[in-house]
């Protein structure tokens, strides 16, 4: 288990921009062996948009609690363990046509990304480790 973020450490991360979060959240979700998402009683928030529906990730179980208020206020961080994430959801949200929104902002900037791109882009970075 890691040490929570810090404030300092909340704040660089999220005056990144969309493309380096991006970045950031493949390397920290390899790193830490976990992805963020998060989930209430009546399952894991959907951001619906334009007709396309997102599951918004993070890198950490901090950048996530953020997003737990407002509408949101009764959700909670839940890690999903990567192993998990690569070979269940993203095949499950690639069947399902559901995008990633990538570590977004308190502003809701993010990349949005298909299923089968992110997986990729993960296979990518685990050949290169």
């Amino acid at each position: 288990m890691t040490a929570p973020l810090t404030t300092p450490q909340i704040d660089t991360i999220n005056a990144m921009s969309a493309e380096q979060r991006y970045d950031h959240f493949i390397s920290q979700a390899i790193e830490l062996k976990a992805v963020w998402g998060l989930d209430s009683k009546e399952g894991w928030v959907i951001l619906p948009d334009d007709g396309e529906d997102h599951l918004p990730i993070w890198s950490h179980a901090e950048l996530a609690s953020q997003w737990a208020a407002g509408e949101f206020a009764d959700c909670q961080p839940q890690a999903i363990p990567l192993n998990e994430w690569l070979e269940k959801w993203l095949p499950g949200m690639d069947t399902d046509g559901l995008l990633a929104a990538v570590c977004p902002n308190q502003e809701g900037d993010a990349i949005v990304v298909s299923a089968e791109e992110l997986l990729e882009d993960f296979k990518t970075a685990l050949e290169s480790n």
